[in-house]
């Protein structure tokens, strides 16, 4: 059985993020990193464990491989 994080395609000691995580998405086109909230997910991905929605602090929402995600600080569950 593998672990959490190779099931995702992650490094070892990634965290999976869950609906109201303050994550992290860095890009791979820069150097700069973007910051965001993952939210419930829309009709299209919400089957698919390996996506989240994230709504970015500039507004834009996004979705994104959740290997991508570096969780800063677990939402209020």
């Amino acid at each position: 059985m593998s672990s959490n994080y190779e099931m995702f395609g992650a490094e070892e000691g990634w965290e999976h993020p869950n609906v109201g995580d303050l994550v992290e998405v860095a890009s791979k086109s820069s150097l700069k990193t973007e910051v965001g909230v993952v939210v419930e997910p829309n009709e299209y991905i919400k089957n698919d464990h390996l996506w989240a929605q994230v709504l970015l602090n500039n507004g834009k929402m996004k979705v994104l491989p959740k290997r991508e995600l570096t969780v800063i600080q677990r939402g209020e569950g």
